[in-house]
């Protein structure tokens, strides 16, 4: 068994020595909607078949950023349907259906396929009026936080982080508006963090996983990348299909600042942009008080293992093992999951549980409308780097990336990426917001609040601001 997998396990067996998790089985969440609505959305896209073109020449001028796969020259000719996307150009993560198409899944090889049929969030989409431009680059199977080819628009000598790299460089480079992403354990939350702009992951099972290749289905989830939170919150209604109305507005609200989270080994670039966003909410009549989670840590571990396990019984099959079609790190973290017992995978589904329950009842006892945290501890780093130094420290990058992601993950609660800052080098710093099941519009508009995006060195073109 590989040593990411054994802490991890150790770490969960270690838990369960003082956690009451016997007899505790995850259960499936409701799906209904919290009717708190939706803050005012932004104004639909004009039917622009020139913006489309304009997209597709900006895609093939930043090459050099590898964010697409596959670009479609004929797109500024399909016939845009009417609805709130009209004629917006779009892009969709390589492991999306789109009938006809090739879905690569981030590889080369066997694990790669043509759709038979569409996918629904693309269905939808498409009956939205948007309009595809291109497949995005990926980390193979979705199963990375980073996206090898793949830079930042911000600095191309750092990378985008992962696994939805592509979306959130192309959104960021002013290619597209609009990118869909998926997150298992944090893939549209970081790379947004990381490339400057707003990434939303979706209540569990609020939006049609169907046509979309799986990684660890009681976790994966697919979701918008967009430029703002605004422009989350549209995607976010295309893609659930579900009513919502506005709210009441912001003031009077309560959120609970992670202090640990947003203190304890955190780059001092992110903690100060983290207090300064405290300080934009409460200057907007929201109340902001430190919480804490104690069991927050188990986060990692336990969507770790779900993870390993799940994964190998859908990729570990002898003809991808067999024929080379993955590389040798992702074959090896298939056969470690493979590895893994039935009864370390079981404790894992039920430190999720309580983690789930823990959050459910910090939100409720404490009435908070969110919580704050950082969306990545540090900001984005050389592609080639294994580890990030915080402080004195050093911590292998993969393991940083995803520390504080892994929460959201493993409780099924929707969060949202949005920047908030830079840090000296003029890197990205993404603030994360936790809220109650189905509160997305509630997060999206405190997102609109706290956001302070920023764009790469040229400005992104007029058609792109829309």
């Amino acid at each position: 068994m590989a040593d990411p997998v054994a802490s991890a396990v150790r770490a969960l067996r270690e838990a369960a020595r003082h956690l009451d998790v016997d007899g505790l089985l995850p259960t499936v969440e409701e799906t209904g909607v919290d009717r708190k609505g939706l803050p005012r959305p932004m104004r639909p896209a004009e039917s622009r078949p020139r913006g489309v073109a304009d997209a597709l020449a900006r895609a093939r001028s930043a090459i050099e950023l590898g964010a697409f796969v596959a670009l479609y020259e004929d797109a500024a000719a399909n016939l845009a349907a009417p609805g709130p996307l009209q004629g917006l150009p779009v892009a969709i993560k390589d492991n999306i259906d789109v009938a006809g198409q090739r879905v690569g899944n981030g590889t080369t090889g066997s694990a790669a396929r043509v759709a038979p049929t569409d996918a629904v969030v693309w269905q939808r989409l498409t009956e939205a009026g948007g309009v595809l431009i291109g497949r995005t680059r990926m980390h193979e199977l979705a199963w990375g936080v980073l996206t090898p080819g793949c830079r930042n628009p911000h600095d191309l000598a750092r990378g985008t982080g992962g696994s939805s790299g592509g979306s959130a460089a192309a959104v960021a480079a002013g290619i597209v508006r609009l990118a869909l992403g998926t997150d298992t354990g944090g893939s549209i939350r970081i790379p947004a963090a990381l490339c400057g702009v707003a990434g939303l992951r979706p209540t569990a099972g609020a939006v049609p996983m169907q046509g979309v290749s799986p990684l660890a289905p009681s976790l994966d989830t697919v979701g918008p990348i967009a430029r703002t939170a605004a422009d989350c919150l549209l995607a976010h209604q295309v893609l659930s299909a579900l009513p919502h109305s506005a709210p009441a507005g912001t003031a009077g609200l309560r959120v609970g600042r992670l202090a640990s989270e947003c203190t304890h080994r955190v780059a001092p670039a992110v903690q100060r942009a983290l207090q300064a966003t405290a300080a934009r909410l409460s200057a907007a009549g929201v109340e902001v008080v430190d919480v804490e989670l104690t069991r927050a840590r188990l986060a990692r571990p336990a969507s770790y293992v779900i993870m390993m396990v799940e994964a190998a019984t859908h990729w570990a099959t002898p003809e991808l093992l067999a024929d080379d079609a993955l590389t040798p790190e992702t074959a090896a973290l298939l056969r470690a999951g493979a590895g893994v017992l039935g009864t370390d995978y079981v404790l894992a589904l039920r430190v999720a549980a309580q983690l789930r329950r823990d959050v459910d009842a910090m939100l409720r006892a404490q009435r908070l409308a969110a919580l704050l945290l950082p969306s990545v501890p540090v900001t984005a780093a050389p592609p080639s780097a294994d580890t990030v130094g915080i402080g004195a420290r050093a911590e292998p990058v993969t393991a940083a990336y995803s520390r504080l992601t892994a929460l959201a993950s493993v409780t099924g609660h929707p969060a949202l990426s949005v920047p908030v800052g830079a840090d000296g080098d003029g890197l990205p710093v993404g603030a994360q917001l936790i809220g109650p099941r189905h509160s997305e519009a509630d997060l999206c508009q405190l997102g609109s609040l706290i956001e302070r995006p920023r764009w790469p060195r040229p400005a992104p073109p007029a058609h792109c601001e829309q």
